[in-house]
């Protein structure tokens, strides 16, 4: 071995490959022997593996042409040669896990959502406060619900037996017929009925039966009408998601718009009256002064 250091090793190396180096040498001094060799061959072993999933050749690629335009080149060949039994087998049950893992996942997300409203109602009511004035609404949250599902009268339905159950959404419980539910179908039912219990409507409650008629007459309504008139060409589905995107964006705005001007106001007061914090210290010490310091 040659006792001389080579001095210029590392000229052509980066700054930062030259400090990796450093760190993973200080890492694997702290082992012995054995432990040092193994964890090399382990790091070794990651480095081949990262290198041949970057040099696999995928299935597609992008050529761009002239720099601005995007060319999509296939590459079919390699998909046919992939296109083997146990590859589908191996796509179909990762695709199947994936749809179980987002369905999970979106149920307990969905759940999380409704739960914290539930729980934290207040303070969401309180934060989104502006939004009602500013909609002239009672609830911008429940004119929303309405609007979505106007079209539905299974959703108005299950409205009017959740009012006639005194707007108890899990009403079901309590009949016999329902005994035989899955958990799964337990708790979809609890969401249909929470979601129908959104609906901003105007119910009669007799006693064997309720009706309740929508309310159409809030401004959500009033947007997707003009919309309507401006655009006759827009088809519903285009027509409810503009219309949504434009409500819910006014109303977000206008709240923001509005808590900034609170906040700023109520800023401002706080600083004027620490401002005269003085004054009401003097006027105090000079009242303390004269109404009990004379007469004791």
């Amino acid at each position: 071995m040659d006792g001389h250091i080579d001095i210029f090793r590392d000229l052509d190396a980066s700054l930062m490959e030259i400090l990796q180096r450093g760190q993973i040498n200080r890492y694997l001094d702290q082992f012995p022997q054995d432990e040092r060799n193994e964890r090399i061959s382990d790091m070794h072993i990651a480095i081949q593996r990262q290198r041949e999933l970057q040099n696999q050749r995928k299935y597609y690629h992008i050529n761009w042409c002239w720099t601005y335009i995007p060319f999509l080149v296939i590459h079919f060949d390699q998909i046919w040669r992939d296109m083997t039994w146990l590859n589908i087998q191996l796509y179909v049950m990762e695709s199947v896990t994936l749809a179980v893992i987002m369905l999970v996942r979106a149920l307990r997300f969905t759940t999380f959502i409704i739960g914290s409203g539930i729980y934290f109602q207040g303070i969401v009511r309180r934060l989104f406060v502006f939004c009602d004035v500013i909609t002239f609404s009672d609830n911008f949250i429940r004119d929303v619900f309405t609007y979505i599902l106007k079209d539905s009268p299974a959703i108005l339905e299950r409205l009017e037996v959740i009012q006639y159950h005194d707007g108890n959404v899990m009403y079901f419980l309590k009949y016999d017929e329902y005994n035989d539910l899955s958990s799964f179908q337990v708790i979809r039912m609890t969401y249909v009925n929470l979601v129908a219990s959104m609906l901003h409507a105007d119910c009669v409650i007799t006693s064997d039966s309720a009706t309740c008629k929508l309310l159409t007459n809030t401004l959500v309504f009033k947007f997707s009408q003009v919309l309507q008139d401006c655009f006759p060409k827009l088809g519903t589905a285009g027509l409810k998601f503009i219309t949504l995107i434009i409500y819910l964006t006014y109303a977000i705005v206008g709240d923001i718009i509005c808590l900034n001007v609170l906040l700023f106001l109520s800023y401002n007061l706080l600083n004027r009256f620490l401002g005269y914090k003085q004054v009401f210290v003097g006027l105090r010490n000079m009242l303390w002064s004269s109404m009990f310091t004379y007469l004791v």
